[in-house]
Formats: C-alpha cells, sequence, structure tokens
C-alpha cells in the first residue's frame, strides 16, 4: 500500500511539474509542491525526486524573475532609447533649420559678394580711367606750363622791344598812339612830305576830334596829309583814304575864290577856332609841315 501510495505520489508530483510548465498561477505551483512534500520520508527516492523538482521550480522562479527583470531593463532601456532618439531626432531638426538658414545667408552673402565685386570692378575700370586722365592731363599741363613759360619769355621780350619803340624819338612830340614833329623849315605841301618820310613818318592824318584839338594847339599854320591834286573836290589822306569829314573854316574849300587858282592842299590855321581851322591853299607856298609817326604798340 505504501508502495502505491509512493507511487501515486510520484505521479502527483510529475503531473504538478508538468502543469507549472502551463501558464497557470504562481501560487497554485507554490501550494501543491507543499501538500505533496509534507508527508514525505526523509531519505527516500521520492524524496530526492521531490527535491529535484524543487530546485527545478526554484531555478524556474529565478529565471522567470530574471526574465521579468530583463524585459523591466530592457524596457526601460527601450524608454530611455526612446527619449534619446526624440531628443535626438529634435536637435537634427534644430541643426537642419540652422544649416538651411546658414544656406541662405550664405546664398545671399554670395549675391552680395557678387554685387560687391561688379562694383569693384566697375570702380578700379574708373579709377583706371581717372588715373590715364590725370596723366593725360598733367602732360597737358606740363607742355601748357612749357608754352606759358615760353609765351611769357617772349612777352617780356616784346614788351622790353615795344618799351623802347614806344619811346618817341627826341624832337618829337607824344600825343595818343603817334609821335608829332613840326619841321624846321617852311617848305611847299610836296617836299615837306618828303621830309617827313625820310624819317619815316608823313604828313599828318587827323582821325579824332581830339587829335585836331592837339594839332590847332601847336600854335603854328601847317601843312596836314590832305590834297585833292589827282581830282578837283574828291579830298583824300596821304594812305589814299578819302574824307569823311573835316574841321573846315566856314566856306572852305574853295580854291581861293578865283578863277583858275587851285588850291589842293590842305592847312591848319593856328589862329581859327580848332574845330574849324582846316583851309585848302596854294601847294607851292612855304609853310611848316606836321609829321606823324604812329605807335603801334604802346605800354603805360
Amino acid at each position: 500500500m505504501e508502495v502505491i501510495e509512493n507511487a501515486s505520489d510520484s505521479e502527483s508530483i510529475y503531473m504538478n511539474v508538468e502543469e507549472a510548465h502551463k501558464p497557470s498561477d504562481q501560487n497554485e505551483l507554490y501550494r501543491n509542491i507543499c501538500l505533496n512534500t509534507t508527508t514525505e520520508i526523509p531519505g527516500s527516492a521520492g524524496a530526492r525526486e521531490r527535491r529535484k523538482v524543487n530546485f527545478s521550480n526554484t531555478a524556474a522562479v529565478v529565471l522567470g524573475f530574471l526574465c521579468v527583470l530583463l524585459l523591466a531593463v530592457i524596457t526601460v532601456l527601450c524608454i530611455k532609447h526612446n527619449k534619446e532618439m526624440h531628443q535626438i531626432q529634435s536637435s537634427n531638426d534644430n541643426i537642419t533649420v540652422e544649416r538651411d538658414q546658414l544656406q541662405s545667408r550664405y546664398n545671399i552673402m554670395r549675391v552680395e559678394r557678387d554685387q560687391l565685386q561688379s562694383r569693384y570692378n566697375i570702380i578700379n575700370m574708373e579709377k583706371n580711367g581717372l588715373l590715364n586722365l590725370n596723366n593725360k592731363l598733367t602732360s597737358e599741363k606740363s607742355q601748357l606750363q612749357s608754352s606759358y613759360n615760353a609765351l611769357n619769355s617772349e612777352r617780356d621780350t616784346l614788351q622790353k622791344t615795344l618799351t623802347e619803340i614806344a619811346s618817341c624819338p627826341y624832337g618829337w612830340t607824344r600825343f595818343l598812339s603817334s609821335c608829332y614833329r613840326v619841321s624846321s623849315s617852311l617848305k611847299p605841301w610836296v617836299e615837306s612830305r618828303q621830309d617827313c618820310r625820310t624819317t619815316g613818318a608823313d604828313l599828318v592824318i587827323i582821325n579824332s576830334r581830339e587829335e585836331q584839338q592837339f594839332v590847332s594847339g601847336l600854335g603854328e599854320n601847317l601843312w596836314i596829309g590832305l590834297t585833292d591834286i589827282e581830282q578837283e573836290g574828291q579830298w583824300k589822306w596821304v594812305d589814299n583814304t578819302s574824307l569823311e569829314s573835316g574841321y573846315w573854316m566856314n566856306n572852305e574849300p574853295n580854291s581861293g575864290g578865283y578863277p583858275f587858282v587851285d588850291e589842293d592842299c590842305a592847312q591848319v590855321v593856328s589862329l581859327s577856332p580848332a574845330i574849324s581851322s582846316w583851309n585848302d591853299f596854294r601847294c607851292n607856298r612855304g609853310l611848316y609841315g606836321l609829321c606823324e609817326k604812329k605807335i603801334w604798340c604802346s605800354t603805360q
């Protein structure tokens, strides 16, 4: 009977062990093990078997605990991994945004750089053009300075020459732009003119009221360079210009008022008013001649 009971107990243990591998409540497993082992005699074969089963159950429990612990660790690691992945993804997104911003700024800076480069090239071209123009102007300035110096020297030379020329010779009187001299002897009109021409002058040509007043103020009856010898009534100056207006005395010129009398040369009568002192007179009569020498350029 005892053997049969032992056998029955062993089968019960094996059944309980097999059921332990099934998905069931662990408390039921612990309860069955405790019930089956309370009646076992120490030192028997059944006890040894039950110890093996107990060890296996303990190992299974430990293994299950380890599995649960491992699952918990894995869960924690997964949560931590997901959190880190989220942080990394967020960081990557931020870096991507910053990269895009930097790329945009880089593109803008490239455009600005190209614009600045273009402006620099234009300014450089303008600078080169201005340098060339400056060199050209400097060269022209040097040439103009040389020309100016040459003209200045020439002007000084001419000034000196003109100063010498502008001075009337000894015995001559200057008025405005001419030198005047009254001849020293009484001679006919033609001979008086010849005396003037030998000195580089000629009988006076009166061109203005001021000159007329000057000539009248010399205090002599004088031959002037006016005649109608070539054609009666056509009075001309010694430079062959026609008389336009004159300073004749009343009723002059009249050829003396006598028939067959030729008064073809003009004189200035000193006792007459200055603005009406011309008289036609016979050319062969002797008078002092008034010579005039032009000063074409003068200095003050």
